[in-house]
């Protein structure tokens, strides 16, 4: 199991110790981004790889000579050098500047190794490593990716091991996307950013050799309000993906996108879906860091009502998280539903999400529909019974209705505390410091052919609007008092598109017994004092409301 973090409480002396809470910024340089293995927007083979590079970074204040120093690329398993590239003598980085070793036509190289025109420059292997070494041969720094064999990392040193942490669990691979999606490499969430463990520090982000991986930083990632969009747009500004970005859609049309109509979210119009509809997996990621998410997703919690017909095991898996995951979403299974014991899992997820996940076999006993809030951590295997991934909350919502549920996700980098919430539901818990990464949507099915895919329930999700304040005061003349009483009888029974001047205290679109609720426990403040009005007062108050209340009910009774 990922550690929890125990909550300590500091005397003051302690207190005045903690005076620089922001992320270890390395002391030397850093293995900043890379791309590893280049692939066709579809994920077929693409030779040679143009794109592949390493980007090194300097974050100290003064410039630093790496002349004779190496880049080893490195086998996992028995820790032996495969490529080994030295760095010319005569080789400077600035201070806060970067150095590119990769292919001729990568945008900002600085140094392509001689004799690999027309060749790639790195193995189309799993479980390779790269190591930054002085001219010395000191270790620097370190990376280590496609961990997902059982004997990746065994023949490696403690050193090594000490730098990457749980490395990148999955296929890391950079498609040749299609505009206007962007085109993906493993970078540093924030230039210089190590904590030695690659995948709290590393995520999937726009390329971009040479320059700052830096996206803003925006604290709450806000679902883009599609309302005024057509189906079919794709949502470039918001979202990169590995295959088919977010795109927009009409929840009440049935579609390949949307395999079933189903009900508009509590905000109406349009939503977003977030899947490849030619099956497999697909993630999407924010085009910015945030530190939480709230949004509307569509649970579909039938079974999947397959696998009686296909003979076989059918699932899938929707990921809400913050951190980052790899291009296919490996399915994950935390909580060991569905694979045998020992199995190691190529998902690379990392960070905290919420995951829903169906599983059904033919013979039936075991099937579920789950809604599961995970601690990923750095990562590692997403299987049961490998204990790397956390499981806080395994939510059994197979007797609920499908339908539109909040979500969200509130996460403190400082103290890794974090709130997390289900329909009104809060769980909270402690994790890991220092991550700052991207809002993810990953998906995965397993469903058998294209008639398995009408089947399907992608990630289909919508915004959630910023909570409406009560506010009883209908005529705006800032004191809560029998006046706006009067509105709210005149009101009362409007359903829909009922506004505050109707008598609408709590933003629902209707006029009802819930916003004379909210009257009565705020008559007599005002915009200034929330005065809470003397019981007598309060009493006399309401008699007057019933008497103007039954008068009323006479009056449409005769």
């Amino acid at each position: 199991m990922k550690a929890s973090r125990i909550l300590l409480t500091l005397a003051p002396a302690a207190v005045a110790l903690l005076v620089d809470l922001s992320p270890a910024r390395a002391q030397s340089v850093v293995i900043n981004e890379l791309v590893k293995e280049q692939r066709t927007a579809g994920s077929g083979s693409f030779n040679p790889d143009d794109r592949e590079f390493i980007e090194l970074y300097n974050p100290t204040g003064s410039p630093i000579d790496i002349s004779g120093w190496s880049i080893l690329t490195t086998d996992l398993v028995d820790g032996s050098t495969i490529i080994p590239d030295t760095i010319p003598g005569g080789t400077t980085i600035p201070a806060g500047g970067y150095w590119v070793i990769g292919a001729a036509g990568v945008p900002n190289v600085n140094y392509t190794p001689p004799g690999t025109a027309g060749t790639e420059l790195y193995p189309d292997q799993q479980g390779i490593g790269f190591e930054l070494r002085d001219a010395s041969n000191t270790l620097i720094d370190a990376v280590a990716i496609e961990v997902f064999r059982p004997e990746v990392l065994t023949g490696t040193s403690t050193d090594f091991q000490n730098q990457v942490g749980s490395g990148f669990q999955g296929q890391l691979l950079s498609m040749n996307a299609n505009a206007p999606n962007s085109v993906a490499s493993w970078g540093r969430y924030r230039d210089g950013v190590d904590t030695n463990r690659n995948g709290y520090d590393f995520g999937v982000l726009p390329v971009s050799p040479g320059a700052s991986n830096n996206l803003a930083i925006n604290g709450a990632h806000t679902v883009p309000d599609v309302n005024g969009m057509s189906a079919g747009s794709v949502l470039p500004d918001d979202y990169f993906a590995s295959f088919v970005l977010p795109t927009v859609f009409n929840p009440g049309v049935a579609t390949a996108k949307n395999p079933t109509a189903i009900p508009a979210s509590p905000q109406g119009g349009n939503a977003i879906v977030a899947w490849d509809e030619s099956g497999g997996g697909n993630s999407s990621y924010s085009k910015e860091l945030v530190s939480s998410f709230s949004l509307y997703a569509y649970l579909d919690t039938a079974p999947i009502g397959y696998a009686a017909t296909s003979g076989v095991e059918e699932w899938e898996t929707t990921l809400y998280g913050i951190g980052t995951t790899d291009a296919f979403f490996g399915n994950p299974d935390p909580t060991g539903g569905i694979y045998v014991e020992g199995a190691v899992l190529q998902n690379a997820s990392s960070g905290i999400g919420w995951m829903y996940q169906r599983y059904e076999n033919p013979d039936g006993p075991s099937n579920f529909q789950k809604l599961v809030l995970v601690d990923m951590g750095d990562g590692g295997n997403a299987a049961g019974d490998a204990g790397e991934w956390t499981v806080i909350q395994d939510i059994d919502v197979s007797g609920m209705s499908s339908g539109w549920y909040e979500l969200g996700i509130d996460y403190d980098e400082t103290t890794g505390d974090v709130t997390a919430t289900f329909d009104g539901t809060t769980y909270m818990f402690t994790t890991e410091t220092d991550l700052a990464a991207t809002f993810f949507v990953g998906y995965r099915e397993a469903l058998t052919g294209a008639t398995g895919l009408t089947f399907a329930a992608p990630p289909r999700f919508d915004l959630l609007p910023a909570a409406v304040a009560d506010d009883a005061d209908f005529n705006e003349d800032l004191i809560v008092d029998g006046t706006d009483f009067l509105i709210w009888q005149q009101g009362s029974g409007l359903t829909g598109s009922a506004t505050n001047g109707d008598g609408d205290a709590n933003g629902d679109g209707s006029v009802n017994a819930a916003d004379l609720a909210i009257w009565q426990s705020m008559y007599g403040t005002t915009s200034s004092v929330a005065a809470v009005p003397e019981p007598a007062t309060v009493g006399l108050a309401l008699l007057g409301a019933v008497g103007v209340l039954g008068a009323a009910t006479r009056r449409r009774m005769a």
